[in-house]
């Protein structure tokens, strides 16, 4: 049986029976010097037409400014992933792999926005008082990035202090070489200080809290 982008699509309709609330996918790309734009639009459209539940929007980078500086995106294919309220969540690249199911899996997590952090992580997090913005440079061929990019998710689905953009690295070399990524996965944080490696999930805040 054929499965596009290596899914099998009956599996996925099963998968979305857990959703809860709608979710958007707000897409952002351009005609030209996108590698990956194409296949990425074909995908999102492809998994909303799967459910009621996931909305696919779609817009052209700078041509739709307003819409840019709306969802903070500063670069294509990128994705707002929108649930219940916007949590910040951005992905910058096309899932594709081993990543692409994770990608399923975090569809479903927004829209249930169910909090499944530890207690002691929630108490820490609670201790931020400024709005956290965090970039996580990830490979799709790296499962630690995987790890550490739903954890990112996870925080940002968790506190309204905390945003999150998810980085394919290997797509937008010139971002990972401003912000001088040399391992994967990385974790940017407010724009200044950084930290490597996939830590379990209170390491990971604990480090987080120190650069906040």
């Amino acid at each position: 049986m054929f499965k596009p982008y290596g899914l099998d699509m009956e599996a996925v309709e099963t998968k979305f029976s857990a959703l809860k609330n709608e979710v958007k996918l707000i897409f952002f790309t351009r005609e030209s010097q996108c590698i990956h734009c194409k296949e990425a639009k074909r995908l999102y459209e492809r998994l909303a037409s799967v459910t009621h539940k996931i909305k696919y929007e779609k817009y052209n980078f700078a041509i739709n400014a307003e819409k840019d500086r709306e969802y903070n995106v500063f670069a294509v294919p990128a994705l707002a992933i929108i649930g219940a309220k916007d949590y910040g969540i951005r992905y910058y690249g096309y899932p594709h792999g081993t990543e692409l199911n994770n990608f399923i899996d975090d569809l479903i997590y927004v829209s249930r926005a169910e909090n499944k952090l530890a207690p002691k992580v929630m108490r820490k997090i609670q201790e931020l008082q400024k709005e956290t913005q965090l970039k996580i440079f990830i490979s799709p061929v790296c499962p630690y990035s995987l790890s550490v990019a739903k954890l990112g998710l996870k925080l940002a689905v968790a506190s309204d202090q905390i945003r999150v953009d998810i980085i394919d690295a290997m797509e937008f070399l010139e971002i990972a070489e401003k912000y001088h990524v040399r391992g994967i996965p990385m974790t940017v944080v407010n724009e200044e200080n950084s930290f490597y490696g996939a830590l379990d999930d209170e390491e990971y805040v604990d480090a987080l809290l120190k650069l906040a």
